[in-house]
């Protein structure tokens, strides 16, 4: 029962409990082989060791799916996650205090060094008691008896799940690289091809500045959730009724993002360039491809491109992907206040120091300016205090010595965390929203979206990947083609379906906002 239990057991659980205890088939078969082989030779201890480090591999199986669906609706998958374990070491190092993150650790290593002793335990008294003729006959016997209902009913209401599946569905996908990578860079290609036969010349912006802002973990669930909804839906009033006073028309519409629960570089590649990125293996092709990105689109038509990283602690070694002509990457903003959580610095400490060193030039080439803020990511655990006087900012260590809001949330049971999360996104569209008002004075482009779903605990495993998309400008006219590809007036997202993919986004701006082909004129 013991290993039946390693071999089945799932979490989160996507069956009845009780579908854990059905006889497992790879256990069966194994119980097979042992009772024909084990009464005339004792199994060599290389078959033993086999024999153990295929059911711990079985085990991390299991538990690396359980981890892939509760967080992202999706099993794991070696070939395209595995390299990506680091990052998940790297979270909990972030978000975990250091006593707290080897503590863990520490656990970690013992629970695998105590499963690892359980497993060859339970092996050698499965040998053992093999030996016997008796138990053999009763494994026979025991097998026989399961056959015949497995002859009439379906094999999962007998059996449970075979991990051969989830075996050669790896196996399948690694034999499928090939194709994988030529359909991804067909894509590339694709895209490529839109880019050169789209207008692209942004003359229609008159100059203007665009911000982009993607606002973490920003998702559907929002509008969809009772819970949400009912926290966030007064700030979307105050949202539209203080800026739509100011002169500012807003529009609002649901994107559908390329990833869910997590992975935000995948919305942003896929956002910033227009080529739908999925997994790490798209993303890994995409970066050796390096398209024309919509940074490059804009510094063509004569904007200076900057592009404010927060979340990013460490710089990488691979070739920059979105050709921005500045970036602002944690390090790079002078911040010496406290960490929130996961997030390294306040999204309102990111926007004033952007607006502080790139925005106040008198003689300056218009901006197109992306911000990935960061203070709506998971786990929600701690939101920093609202500052109402800007210019106190400085250097960020001010928010040391105010309160901030601290919440109970666990990494391993995010369901209590929809209060936090929540706030985290009130928290984000505040700052905006005074933000706006208080530093945008002429007639920018403001888009203002998430990045992906929150993780599936969250949002109750609500399957849509949408995102809301907002667009504002005291300019109407720069409103108006949003409007007509489908957005509805004010903060309320429509959720009319279809909705557009995510990496349509930029290429319709380019065409909606350009005049000329590319090398053309008027």
């Amino acid at each position: 029962m013991f290993l039946n239990v390693c071999l089945s057991l799932r979490f989160p659980l996507v069956s009845p409990w009780w579908s854990n205890l059905l006889p497992s088939l790879d256990l069966v078969a194994l119980a097979l082989v042992l009772a024909l082989c084990v009464a005339w030779l004792r199994v060599p201890r290389w078959v033993h060791g086999l024999l153990l480090a295929a059911l711990l591999a079985a085990r991390a199986l299991r538990i690396a799916d359980g981890i892939e669906q509760g967080a992202y609706l999706r099993n794991f998958n070696l070939s395209v996650d595995l390299p990506l374990l680091p990052e998940l070491v790297r979270l909990f190092y972030a978000t975990l205090s250091r006593l707290g993150f080897w503590l863990a650790a520490l656990a970690v290593a013992l629970l695998v060094l105590a499963l690892a002793l359980a497993m060859h335990w339970a092996l050698r008294c499965v040998e053992r008691g093999l030996r016997e003729p008796s138990h053999v006959r009763a494994v026979f016997v025991g097998i026989g008896l399961l056959a015949i209902p497995a002859a009439m009913l379906p094999p999962r209401t007998v059996f449970g799940a075979s991990i051969l599946g989830r075996v050669s569905s790896e196996l399948a996908f690694a034999a499928s690289l090939p194709r994988v990578r030529a359909r991804q860079r067909a894509s590339i290609a694709q895209v490529q091809q839109e880019h050169s036969q789209r207008p692209s010349d942004l003359r229609k912006l008159r100059g203007q500045d665009v911000y982009l802002f993607v606002l973490e973990s920003y998702g559907q669930c929002v509008l969809d959730l009772p819970e949400l909804f009912a926290r966030v839906s007064p700030e979307y009033r105050r949202f539209e009724t203080e800026l739509s006073g100011q002169g500012f028309q807003l529009a609002s519409r649901v994107l559908d993002s390329s990833t869910y629960g997590g992975r935000s570089w995948l919305a942003q590649a896929t956002l910033l360039t227009s080529v739908p990125t999925r997994d790490q293996l798209e993303y890994e092709l995409l970066r050796a491809a390096q398209p024309r990105t919509i940074a490059e689109v804009f510094a063509t038509a004569g904007y200076r491109t900057v592009l404010a990283q927060p979340g990013t602690v460490r710089e990488s070694t691979q070739p920059d992907l979105y050709h921005f002509q500045q970036h602002y990457f944690a390090r790079d903003f002078g911040y010496r206040g406290p960490v929130f959580g996961w997030a390294t610095m306040p999204d309102q400490f990111v926007l004033d120091t952007l607006r502080r060193r790139e925005l106040r030039a008198l003689a300056r080439r218009p901006l197109f300016l992306g911000y990935a803020l960061v203070s709506s990511h998971v786990p929600w655990s701690d939101l920093p205090p609202l500052v109402d006087d800007w210019s106190t900012l400085g250097d960020g260590s001010l928010f040391g010595r105010l309160p901030s809001k601290h919440y109970s949330t666990q990494w391993l049971s995010l369901a209590g965390a929809r209060v936090a999360y929540a706030d985290s996104i009130v928290y984000d569209l505040e700052v905006l929203r005074r933000y706006i008002s208080e530093f945008v004075h002429d007639d920018s482009l403001l888009i203002i979206l998430g990045d992906h779903q929150p993780h599936s605990e969250v949002s109750q495993r609500g399957p849509s990947p949408g995102v809301p998309v907002h667009v504002l400008s005291r300019n109407g006219a720069f409103i108006d083609p949003f409007r007509a590809r489908g957005y509805t007036p004010g903060m309320l997202a429509s959720e009319a379906l279809p909705h557009p993919p995510l990496a349509s986004l930029m290429l319709d701006l380019m065409a909606d906002f350009s005049v000329a082909a590319r090398g053309g004129s008027d």
